[in-house]
């Protein structure tokens, strides 16, 4: 069995940065996780993304944390942020006069352009999810290489994130000696993690939200494909502050009293807790308007640990809930540990799936160059040198 590079995965959160290490081997065998760390950012001061110049003394503790002497110089880093965009898009091209074969560059081609059309330039791609394609005959399809069309038409879910905190990972990660080789959507390295099993045995789509320390994300997905994504500005950490604030506690006290959540002895915290996950119940109702119900509901991310939010999850959407986190964590630690190092695990076995050329047909855009923010500015140069001359 031949070796190949390790493989570095890093999960950007909010209120901590974990990591992963992993070797990769066949695309039979996957790879084997060689070593993890999680660093803490401190307690009660600003943390990412309101600092981003915190960022790198936490990841380099982070690394540490990992005990792998010799690291890799590139790392794909997993991304969830309060400012995060979600909008379906469209997009056709027109392949022949006569109907010929879809090629993979015709797809490419396609992507593309959706992008380039959606795309504001103070913005850039974080996830492009194909949700069906459509041409002479055929429609809904995932994967249309291979069929015959003279028009190629494409359904997409597009997350994107602004520049300005797509630049801060980048300048945090070169402090200490590393190259961003790609960013992945949050939501979508947990549910390769979390969904790995359960999702590929039902019959429906599943519901994930993760609950972060200063946002939550909530998608729909078919298996590990996303179908349909929301992002809300609120994590769990504004729930400790404001316990801090109504019960006169250090930080620490209202951490620990916030874990105690929907279950605490304190009425009073009780009802904050339950108040502060009016956004979450929103963000539930506006995902799944209009859809059918889920089997099933899968809550991590570090908000998933406050006693009695799964079981809130399970009431407000009539859907069984149960904790998420990825099975290879299990004898990474404890629980806590566990939970925080699921997202970066999913993004080592999607990074184990794409170099096996078995990942879902999703773009992760890899961040080698600028190109892509060059050709929107020219793009919309010449849309509007067309226009007015």
């Amino acid at each position: 069995m031949i070796k190949r590079r390790p493989l570095l995965a890093i999960d950007l959160g909010a209120t901590k940065i974990a990591c992963v290490v992993a070797q990769r081997y066949g695309p039979v065998h996957g790879g084997d996780i060689l070593g993890v760390g999680v660093a803490a950012f401190p307690l009660g001061l600003p943390a990412w993304p309101g600092e981003p110049s915190r960022i790198g003394p936490v990841l380099e503790q982070a690394l540490q944390d990992s005990r792998i002497t010799l690291l890799p110089e590139r790392a794909s880093v997993v991304l969830n942020h309060p400012d995060l965009g979600h909008q379906e898009v469209t997009a056709h091209i027109q392949l022949a006069d006569e109907p010929v074969l879809v090629k993979r560059r015709d797809v490419e081609r396609l992507q593309a352009q959706a992008v380039s059309h959606a795309l504001s330039l103070d913005r850039d791609v974080l996830w492009l999810q194909p949700l069906g394609y459509a041409g002479n005959g055929f429609d809904g399809v995932l994967d249309p290489c291979g069929l015959a069309a003279t028009r190629l038409h494409g359904r997409f879910h597009l997350v994107t994130v602004p520049v300005s905190v797509r630049q801060a990972v980048v300048q945090a990660c070169e402090s200490v000696g590393l190259e961003v080789e790609r960013l992945l959507y949050g939501l979508q390295a947990s549910a390769v993690a979390c969904l790995e099993r359960g999702a590929r045995s039902a019959d429906g789509p599943q519901m994930l939200i993760d609950l972060g320390g200063r946002s939550t994300e909530l998608g729909l997905f078919e298996g590990s494909r996303l179908t349909a994504a929301v992002t809300i500005p609120w994590g769990f950490q504004a729930l400790v502050q404001e316990i801090a604030a109504a019960c006169r506690l250090t930080h620490e006290q209202a951490l620990a009293m916030c874990l105690e959540g929907l279950a605490a002895f304190k009425p009073e915290v009780r009802e904050l807790a339950e108040r502060h996950l009016q956004p979450v119940r929103d963000g539930m109702s506006q995902l799944l308007s209009g859809r059918p119900l889920p089997d099933a509901a899968i809550v991590t991310g570090r908000g998933a640990l406050v006693d009695g939010v799964v079981e809130w999850v399970e009431a407000a959407t009539q859907v069984r809930a149960a904790l998420g986190r990825s099975s290879r964590a299990g004898r990474l630690g404890d629980l806590a540990r566990q939970v925080a190092l699921t997202p970066a695990i999913g993004a080592m076995e999607w990074l184990w799936a794409a170099h096996a050329g078995q990942a879902a047909s999703a773009v992760s855009p890899e961040l080698s160059s600028s190109a892509g923010f060059v050709d929107r500015v020219l793009g919309r140069a010449k849309s509007l040198l067309t226009e007015y001359f």
